[in-house]
């Protein structure tokens, strides 16, 4: 019995010794713990999640019959940014072949469509973010005066509309007005009411493919309007899509302007 109350204070000094080695282990842990804790997750701020581009063409005709094309392009420029801290140098891939390094960086898209944006953390390559942002096309092209398809000299008014295999509509809008010497459209007698026909060609390595006519029609009117949408794009590779203006009246002389939105 003396024995066994003699051996009880050892026995609470082990008891005490174990759970004082326990609390220790778990503080050490504990500040291991938070010594390797995975830091959070990059997320990409986009500036703008539509950016649009624009393209405008002017047919220019010095007097020799031979027009000149002056094309203007504006792309539009993406701020992206991250929200969380990086333990390294930030590395951005665009996806269209260009790069950049830095916490904030800005990027123009040459082509429209969707474009897939990433982010790497260089000290951590396991910390990657992506963001997808979307590139919509708004044309504009001023041709020189049409010319009867009955003339000798008569070249086609063709209008490429930059269109891109993600396109699925095209908003398109033709506007025709009168400009020479001959009398205007308002004042001709109904045998020589001035005319415009608008083809929609699906064109594969210069060759003609498929052809729909949007419209064909006289009309007395010194300034014509012709709204109509394109739908199902859907271009397959090595296609691009154009506008064909024509005129079956000689005496005509009119100047197009072509105008129109791409969604993707």
């Amino acid at each position: 019995m003396q024995a066994a109350l003699l051996d009880r204070p050892a026995a609470l000094v082990l008891v005490v010794t174990l759970l004082a080695g326990a609390a220790l282990g778990a503080g050490l842990t504990s500040l291991v713990s938070e010594g390797l804790s995975t830091p959070p997750p990059l997320r990409i701020l986009a500036s703008d999640d539509v950016g649009v581009n624009s393209y405008v063409m002017i047919e220019v005709d010095d007097g020799d019959n031979d027009e000149r094309q002056e094309v203007t392009w504006t792309m539009h420029t993406f701020t992206f940014s991250t929200e969380g801290e990086a333990s390294g140098l930030l590395t951005w891939d665009f996806g269209d072949g260009a790069t950049a390094v830095g916490p904030v960086v800005e990027h123009a898209f040459e082509t429209s469509g969707r474009h897939t944006v990433t982010v790497v953390d260089a000290d951590e390559p396991g910390r990657v973010a992506s963001v997808d942002v979307r590139v919509e096309l708004q044309g504009e092209v001023v041709s020189d005066n049409m010319e009867c398809t009955c003339a000798p000299t008569a070249k086609s008014t063709l209008v490429d509309l930059q269109v891109t295999p993600e396109a699925v509509s095209i908003d398109v809008e033709v506007r025709v007005e009168h400009e020479g010497s001959s009398e205007s459209c308002s004042l001709r007698n109904p045998l020589q009411e001035c005319h415009v026909r608008v083809l929609v060609e699906r064109v594969k390595e210069g060759d003609v493919v498929a052809r729909d006519e949007v419209f064909d029609a006289t009309f007395r009117e010194n300034e014509l309007l012709i709204p109509f949408t394109v739908e199902a794009v859907d271009l397959q590779d090595g296609e691009s899509l154009r506008l064909r203006l024509e005129t079956d009246q000689l005496r005509d002389w009119h100047k197009p302007t072509t105008t129109w939105m791409t969604a993707v």
